[in-house]
């Protein structure tokens, strides 16, 4: 989940973070990674991308499960955890906002809790790469935020908790999403894209979205 910001000033955040990030997030973020893993067993992807994958741990889980992908990410400390472990993570050093990638490469490409601590001009960017270089009738993934009159009261005050936490630019990217009506508002006029599925988390405070780039 690196931010796309050029330079190291941003990726400096994650220096002493990325350790810890699984391990504190990870009763939180299981339950998505393994419904992550059932969609790829479903609908059987060759090529695979996650995008701003931080510390590779939904690729190391694929793995686990004999698929393989790649992952881009600006954070050179979370890329050097994706490195590690025994199911190490195939992730390089990438801008997800100007992929080096060619149009319509990936069956599937994905991307968990990057766009809300994006500005919206960069998430925007972010969301129109993923299109370009899944394939026609290929899908992009996307989990992140939706508050809205169904998140449990619980749920929207330990989201927000988290993400004061991260505090500086990235919590004021939060609420700003927030504020401009999150997901709904950010993927509104992506052309060439139609729902296939729909998932909640966390009382209604989590999303993941299943979207299919239509054949033309």
């Amino acid at each position: 989940m690196g931010k796309i910001v050029k330079g190291n000033t941003k990726m400096e955040e994650y220096k002493y973070s990325a350790k810890f990030y699984d391990p504190l997030l990870f009763p939180f973020i299981r339950p998505i990674r393994n419904k992550v893993i059932a969609l790829v067993k479903q609908y059987h992807y060759k090529s695979i991308l996650d995008v701003c994958c931080g510390t590779g741990d939904q690729l190391k889980l694929l793995k686990q499960h004999g698929f393989d992908g790649e992952g881009i990410d600006l954070s050179d400390a979370m890329l050097s955890v994706a490195g590690k472990g025994e199911h190490k993570a195939d992730c390089i050093h990438q801008d997800a906002t100007q992929m080096h990638y060619e149009n319509a490469k990936f069956d599937l490409v994905m991307t968990a809790f990057s766009l809300h601590e994006k500005s919206h001009a960069s998430a925007r960017k972010i969301v129109e790469e993923m299109v370009r270089v899944t394939s026609e009738g290929g899908d992009i993934l996307i989990v992140d935020y939706e508050l809205s009159e169904k998140t449990s009261t619980l749920s929207k005050i330990l989201i927000y908790f988290i993400e004061w936490l991260a505090g500086g630019e990235h919590y004021r990217n939060f609420k700003s999403y927030v504020k401009k009506g999150g997901l709904p508002e950010l993927l509104s006029g992506i052309t060439l894209t139609t729902e296939v599925e729909r998932h909640y988390f966390g009382k209604y405070g989590i999303v993941l979205l299943l979207l299919r780039k239509e054949k033309v």
